[in-house]
């Protein structure tokens, strides 16, 4: 391989390929559009460039008679923690790392909640993206912003002050951002 040569990512477009076959099984009704058709249209019913707007010049309305500011919002999370200290074996070794203290931190459950349920804190609403010992956790909005204890600074929250609202195993989503 030569040296400085970038080499593309498919992250984005396998993810994009099993949404794609996830939503025509689920709405087998549904069209593929692409931007060339999307900003034309767009810019025809007079709208400025964000997600929103793209989807709905993607609709095929006519005419816009008023703007909704209700946004539906989804993002994919991660399922596993995919360090590779946990997977390979280390150097010179023949079996994997799993008696070290670090493996034994990686939990998906504690205390009743699992990794990525949603949770109200604080009055506000976000994902437990991981723990902390044995009853804090850390809390993201779907923006991916610690959630924090009012004047506090650390991001550490405690499990007694969230309030469950949904267990959502790798998709995050919310309405009304």
């Amino acid at each position: 391989m030569e040296e400085g040569k970038n080499l593309t990512s498919y992250k984005e477009g396998t993810f994009m390929n099993i949404f794609r076959k996830r939503v025509f099984t689920k709405y087998p009704q549904a069209d593929i559009t692409y931007g060339s058709v999307t900003t034309p249209r767009r810019k025809e019913l007079g709208l400025e460039k964000t997600h929103a707007n793209d989807a709905v010049a993607i609709s095929r309305i006519e005419t816009i008679q008023q703007i909704s500011e209700s946004v539906f919002y989804i993002k994919q999370f991660r399922k596993k923690k995919r360090s590779l200290h946990e997977a390979t074996a280390r150097k010179g070794r023949k079996t994997k790392n799993i008696e070290s203290k670090r493996n034994k931190k990686n939990v998906k459950l504690l205390k009743g909640y699992y990794l990525n349920d949603q949770v109200r804190v604080y009055g506000q609403i976000g994902y437990i993206t991981g723990f902390i010992g044995t009853g804090m956790a850390y809390v993201k909005n779907i923006q991916g912003s610690y959630l924090t204890k009012p004047n506090k600074s650390y991001k550490q929250v405690n499990l007694k002050d969230c309030e469950f609202l949904s267990h959502n195993n790798n998709w995050q989503y919310i309405e009304n951002l």
